[in-house]
C-alpha cells in the first residue's frame, strides 16, 4: 500500500452525522463537507469543493505532516475535476498544516481576524 489514506465523497447524511461526530469529539467545526478522509479505516478529516474557498479539518492526534501532503494533493486534484484551478485556503499559523501549505503555495495573500480575534492566513491556489 502507498498510501494508509483515503478521500471518499459524503454521500449519505449517515456518514456526514459521523463526520461531525468525529470532528465534535476533536473539538472542530467542519463546514460544508463534501468530501471524508479515512487513515487506517477511521475518520481523520474532511474538507469542502462546493467553493472556491476551501474549509478543512485535519483530526489533530490521527493525521501527520506528511499525510497532509497525501491530503493535499488529493483536494487539489478534486478541485481541478470540478473546475475551480484557483480556490483559497485559510488556514491558522499555529496549525501544523500551515508549512504544508507554505511549501505548497507560498507566503499567503494575507492576514485576518477570525472570530476570536485569532491572525489567520489566506492561501491562495492560483
Amino acid at each position: 500500500m502507498i498510501t494508509n489514506l483515503q478521500v471518499f465523497p459524503i454521500n449519505t447524511q449517515e456518514l456526514m452525522e459521523k463526520v461531525m461526530e468525529v470532528a465534535d469529539e476533536n473539538g472542530r467545526l467542519p463546514m460544508y463537507p463534501t468530501h471524508v478522509i479515512f487513515k487506517d479505516g477511521e475518520i481523520a478529516g474532511a474538507f469542502c469543493t462546493h467553493s472556491p474557498t476551501v474549509y478543512w479539518w485535519m483530526h489533530s492526534e490521527k493525521i501527520t505532516n506528511r499525510d497532509s501532503t497525501v491530503i493535499f494533493q488529493s483536494l487539489d486534484t478534486l478541485m481541478n475535476q470540478n473546475n475551480t484551478s484557483s480556490y483559497i485556503l485559510p488556514c491558522h499559523p499555529k496549525s501544523s498544516y500551515y508549512p504544508v501549505l507554505i511549501s505548497r503555495l507560498g507566503r499567503g495573500l494575507t492576514e485576518y481576524k477570525g472570530d476570536g480575534g485569532d491572525d489567520w492566513t489566506l492561501f491562495i491556489r492560483e
